[in-house]
C-alpha cells in the first residue's frame, strides 16, 4: 500500500515538473516570436529609411510587403500575449484539462 501510494507522489511531482517545463517552454517560444517580429520590423523600416532612394520600385514594394507582415506577426503576437486572445486561449486549455 505505502508504495503504492509513493508512486502516486511520484508520479504527481513528476508530472508537475513536465508542467513547470513546458511553461518555461512556451515563455521562451512567445519571447522569441515577439524579438524576432520586432528585430525583422526595425530591419525592414531601417534599409527602407536608409536606401529608399537607391532601390527599384519593385524592391520597395517587396519590402514594404515584408516589413508589414512583421508588423502583422508583432500585433499577434502582442494580443496573444496581452489581450483577448490570451483570455480565451487559457479558457480553451483549462478546459481541456478537465
Amino acid at each position: 500500500m505505502k508504495k503504492n501510494c509513493n508512486n502516486k507522489t511520484e508520479n504527481e511531482q513528476s508530472q508537475k515538473s513536465i508542467d513547470q517545463q513546458e511553461k518555461i517552454d512556451r515563455e521562451k517560444r512567445r519571447r522569441l516570436m515577439i524579438i524576432g517580429a520586432s528585430c525583422g520590423l526595425v530591419l525592414c523600416l531601417t534599409t527602407l529609411v536608409a536606401f529608399k532612394k537607391e532601390m527599384s520600385e519593385e524592391i520597395v514594394g517587396i519590402i514594404y510587403m515584408i516589413t508589414g507582415i512583421f508588423g502583422a506577426c508583432l500585433m499577434e503576437a502582442y494580443n496573444f500575449e496581452f489581450g483577448f486572445l490570451k483570455k480565451k486561449f487559457r479558457n480553451k486549455n483549462k478546459s481541456k484539462r478537465d
